[in-house]
């Protein structure tokens, strides 16, 4: 009997350290919701909050459209316009990171639909976006 305890303790530790482990190779990106700050027939001005712990993990990820393939499988169109964005990983002033996302041109589509990957040292993400652009407000 007292074998078996010692046993379940073992395996409990070795659960334990195993997680200790694992868990800084889990911890890395995740995506949050989009803000948008431009109106329909401006040049795009949005961002995408960034949730991470690791500094240089989103200021040195590649941040881009996801492929057409990716595109096509999820039932996403790239039209013109979702060609021409760009996309910059920065860390902002209040010390959280965010992917700002613009475009030179303006954006005459009232809404636009895109697939983002992002590609860092421990992780790669995909993750869909939906941007509606409201006319300027004419006060």
């Amino acid at each position: 009997m007292r074998l078996h305890r010692n046993i379940g303790k073992n395996i409990g530790f070795a659960v334990v350290c195993i997680g200790l482990f694992i868990t800084p190779i889990v911890q890395a990106l995740s995506l949050g919701d989009i803000e948008v700050h431009s109106y329909l027939n401006d040049p795009l001005d949005a961002e995408i909050i960034v949730h991470s712990t690791d500094t240089a993990e989103i200021l040195n990820a590649r941040v881009q459209l996801a492929s057409r393939v990716v595109h096509d499988k999820a039932g996403v169109d790239i039209n013109q316009h979702v060609r021409r964005l760009k996309f910059k990983p920065v860390a902002k002033s209040n010390g959280k990171f965010s992917i700002q996302i613009t475009t030179r041109r303006p954006v005459s589509e009232p809404v636009l639909e895109f697939i983002v990957e992002v590609t860092g040292s421990s992780s790669n993400l995909i993750r869909g976006y939906s941007i509606h652009l409201d006319p300027p407000n004419l006060n």
